[in-house]
Formats: C-alpha cells, structure tokens, sequence
C-alpha cells in the first residue's frame, strides 16, 4: 500500500497532506485578523520595520486590492464559486504534490477571506508592505496565499506543459538508422 507514487502523493496521502496545509494557512489567517483586529483600530499603523513593513487594520469591502468597494454580496457569491472551483480542481490533481499545495493554498485563501465576509461583511486587511513613502495595498494573510497558490500553478502548469512537449518531440522523432551515424 504505498502512499506516495513517482509522480508525488497519491490517494488519502494526498488529502491529508494538502489538508493539513490549507489547515495551518487558514488558521494562521484567521489568527492574525482575530489578533489584528482585537489590538488595532482602521487608520492606526504599528511599525514592524522600520521604513518597510507597518500593521494597519484596514477593512476591506470590496475585491483584490480593495478594488470595486462596497459589493459585499457579489464577493461573497464570487468567492463560494471559487472554493467550488478549486474544491474541483484538486480532486484532478491526483499524483501532483505540488499542484496539490498550490490548490490547497488558494482554497485557504478563498475560505479565510469569505469566512471574514460573512462574519464582518468586510474582509480585515493588516499588512502594509512598503519602500520609504511607497506603499503596496494593504494584504493579509489569505491573500498573499492565494497570490503565491495562484502563481505556482501558474508556473507548474507551464513546466508541465514544457515537460510535454519535451516529450512529444522525443517520441515523434524517427529512430536513429547506423546510416546516420
């Protein structure tokens, strides 16, 4: 019963450990908001480092980088189709240790901020990120999962195509004759 194939984990291996993983990361998000939000109040920067990285509360009603504001029920209808979607797409990665990560860090990220969508109505953003006097938007935790899961996919996905037709080049080629030689 071997739990791990040449392609990566396989089976109820495979769940459990891409489970786990989109477990911690979305405790971890909803551990810092609970804190963030318990400590701070909107508007109120506590420095981290100095000139680089600052814990503001910052809500956010609206979508990535606080784009389209105050469409809470659109986002929330947004973000239950794509835990759908992902909840789908990992059951098609069967053999894909990484693809499977990637997946379970994008579903972490999407429950983490549709979780604070239902409970707040807004989604609790606290990490400023920034060089002197410019500054990212304002993230959190799920977020910056959901980046890095997107991004891995991304970069997975072209890799396994690359892999492909690596393949199929090789298997298309005619057999070397002696004349060849």
């Amino acid at each position: 019963m071997p739990s791990r194939s040449r392609k990566g984990l396989v089976g109820g291996r495979r769940y459990a450990v891409a489970g786990a993983f989109a477990a911690a990361l979305f405790l971890a998000d909803q551990g810092t908001k609970y804190l963030v939000a318990r400590d701070l109040w909107p508007g109120r920067a506590v420095e981290v480092l100095p000139r680089f990285f600052n814990l503001v509360l910052c809500p956010n009603t609206g979508g990535v980088f606080g784009l389209l504001p105050a469409r809470p029920l659109v986002f929330m209808l947004l973000s239950l189709v794509a835990v759908a979607l992902l909840g789908y797409l990992f059951t098609r990665l069967e053999g894909k240790t990484a693809a499977s990560l990637a997946a379970a860090a994008l579903l972490a990220g999407a429950l983490g901020n549709l979780v604070d969508r239902f409970r707040f109505g807004y989604v609790v953003d606290f990490i400023d990120l920034h060089v002197g006097p410019w500054h990212w938007y304002v993230f959190n935790v799920a977020d910056a999962s959901i980046t890095v899961g997107a991004l891995s996919l991304f970069v997975l996905t072209f890799i396994d195509e690359r892999r492909k037709q690596r393949r199929a080049k090789t298997s298309s080629a005619p057999p070397e004759t002696p004349s060849d030689k």
